[in-house]
């Protein structure tokens, strides 16, 4: 009965709103915190309890405070966001992505890649977690919105299908799960096979092959390659050298062959051609614009993940 309860009747200095919108300024660039506000509001209600009082009274609010045994004049509320829930969510975001729901999908990967800066990790072992979660959804954003623009491209020129190509093309370099890059390889091969560019298509078979695939769809590439290497030759020029690794700019879809200058989000890592410099940059996020990224040296293990991310890359 006498027990201390992790619980204080004022909302924790941790709610500070407008001292997290700071941070994600200072710290990922964030200047449109639109997206945000459905994960503040579920932060607040998540963090707070009703309890019931006398006959007639209204309940009492409290705040499960997670540092309650410290003693400390600053309390901190309980976490509401797990690294386990956000991989939860990731799955299915896979699912997603396997059904063909594309759109559905990106905005799975999209809430994610928001509530990653929100998270509070304990460890160097769950920053690391959270970095490469965050890689996963840098990935399949940026793919799944070219495969979305490239299915909205028109197909009435030769140019256009040539663009079409190319950012099919372009997908099978996101790092997607084995089940999801073959689909994309599929996809390759039949567009530039289509667009007899065999050569091409024949390199984007073997890589399908590689990845050993159902024995039907093994089948069916060996076939196209053996056609293939009979005039292994490209009918059309395109932006694409297999050869030459590339990233891609997350703006317009094209590729920042090595060597070139590149300019990254401060939040994904997302790479952009230099033009673009000072333009909106967190587009994979919808959350931002390019700014210089500033961290302090000496972090606390309950800041946001954002510090971490910022102190250790």
């Amino acid at each position: 009965m006498g027990r201390q309860l992790p619980v204080r009747c004022r909302p924790p200095h941790g709610w500070a709103v407008d001292s997290a919108m700071r941070l994600l300024d200072d710290q990922v660039g964030v200047v449109d915190f639109g997206p945000y506000k459905s994960l503040f509001v579920s932060v607040i209600g998540r963090g707070s309890i009703c309890l019931p009082g006398l006959p007639c009274q209204a309940p009492m609010t409290a705040y499960p405070s997670r540092n309650i045994r410290e003693n400390s004049k600053n309390s901190l509320p309980k976490k509401f966001l797990k690294l386990t829930d956000l991989v939860e969510m990731l799955q299915v975001g896979y699912q997603l992505t396997t059904q063909g729901k594309f759109a559905e999908a990106v905005l799975k990967f999209h809430n994610i890649l928001l509530s990653v800066p929100l998270l509070i990790v304990e460890s160097k072992e769950e920053m690391c977690e959270a970095q490469q979660l965050m890689g996963i959804c840098r990935e399949y954003i940026l793919g799944l919105q070219m495969e979305v623009a490239r299915k909205e491209l028109p197909r009435r020129t030769a140019e256009d299908q040539i663009r079409i190509c190319e950012l099919a093309a372009y997908f099978t370099h996101c790092n997607l799960q084995p089940m999801h890059l073959i689909l994309t390889l599929r996809t390759a091969v039949s567009l530039f096979y289509k667009l007899k560019n065999f050569k091409t298509a024949a390199s984007f078979a073997r890589r399908l092959i590689d990845l050993g695939p159902k024995p039907e769809i093994t089948t069916q590439m060996r076939k196209i390659l053996a056609a293939c290497e009979k005039n292994p030759t490209d009918a059309h020029k395109v932006q694409y050298d297999q050869h030459n690794p590339f990233v891609l700019c997350a703006s317009s879809y094209q590729p920042i062959y090595r060597g070139k200058a590149v300019e990254k989000c401060p939040l994904c890592t997302a790479n952009y051609m230099p033009e673009q410099k000072g333009q909106i940059l967190l587009r994979l996020q919808g959350i931002g614009s390019w700014k210089r990224v500033h961290w302090t040296p000496n972090i606390p293990r309950t800041v946001p993940l954002s510090f971490f991310i910022l102190r250790f890359c």
